[in-house]
């Protein structure tokens, strides 16, 4: 009798055992495709992803890029081609934007990324433009200024703004595209924010998203294959795209209202 229980218990334990192993398996499969979250006192909600589909853009946008706010300046960027009635991601690398982060209430000189959805322009650079680089990209001079007043760029270098053509701006500039913040140049919602190279010392910018400049070629190249007129860049911390996916031209170019937690 005692030899029979102690069989039976064994096969008990072992019971329990793969049952705990398979529901441990469960577990892990269905987190890992999004059928399980895990909530609970310790266990951070993860934070809803960006889906490049949603964004409400003209008929016309072929290129959209995305930026992805982490944490304090740092950020990940996306670059998609619309492929069919897809978008295909073509880029994706990590990057800094400002110093004081996102913000959706941008003022002229707060070191802040402005929150939104923009329509790109103006291609330019220090350097040389390379095979399939926009047909409209400059090759800017000393005397370039972006203009405070204009927010666009200008060649007269006596026109306040950032002489982007200067060695203050050397690698940094070397490839760039105007993010299409406030086009309307409103006094002191800011100007001069880009996209462009990020070089090896900077942790942060001014408000400008940088990024390696062999992915920053390949945003031009994307660029050129479409022209003026058909790229877009979307600006939000991660977990709050649901709520810039339709502010595309809302607020004169700014920034949408709501609360980004930021």
């Amino acid at each position: 009798m005692r030899k029979g229980r102690s069989v039976a218990g064994r096969k008990k334990r072992t019971a329990r055992i793969l049952a705990a192993v398979f529901a441990a398996a469960v577990l892990s499969a269905g987190t890992a495709f999004g059928a399980v979250t895990q909530v609970g006192p310790g266990v951070p909600k993860a934070k809803e992803a960006f889906q490049a589909k949603e964004f409400a853009l003209p008929e016309e946008a072929r290129v959209l890029v995305v930026v992805e706010g982490t944490g304090g300046s740092d950020c990940k960027v996306y670059a998609y081609e619309k492929a069919d009635e897809s978008w295909e991601l073509r880029v994706e690398t990590a990057g800094i934007l400002g110093k004081n982060g996102m913000s959706n209430h941008r003022t002229t000189g707060d070191k802040t990324t402005p929150i939104g959805v923009f329509r790109m322009n103006t291609p330019f650079g220090q350097s040389e433009a390379q095979e399939g680089f926009p047909g409209d990209y400059i090759k800017v001079k000393e005397s370039h200024v972006w203009s405070d007043d204009q927010n666009r760029l200008v060649d007269d270098a006596g026109e306040v703004g950032e002489h982007v053509g200067t060695a203050a701006y050397q690698g940094y500039y070397d490839y760039v595209i105007d993010a299409g913040f406030n086009p309307k140049a409103i006094p002191g919602q800011g100007s001069a924010l880009f996209l462009h190279c990020r070089v090896p010392e900077a942790a942060s910018t001014g408000g400008c998203v940088a990024i390696p400049k062999e992915e920053m070629e390949k945003v031009m190249r994307l660029y050129g294959t479409y022209g003026s007129g058909a790229c877009f860049i979307a600006q939000a911390p991660e977990g709050t795209f649901s709520k810039i996916y339709e502010s595309y031209g809302v607020n004169d170019g700014l920034s949408p209202a709501g609360d980004f937690g930021v």
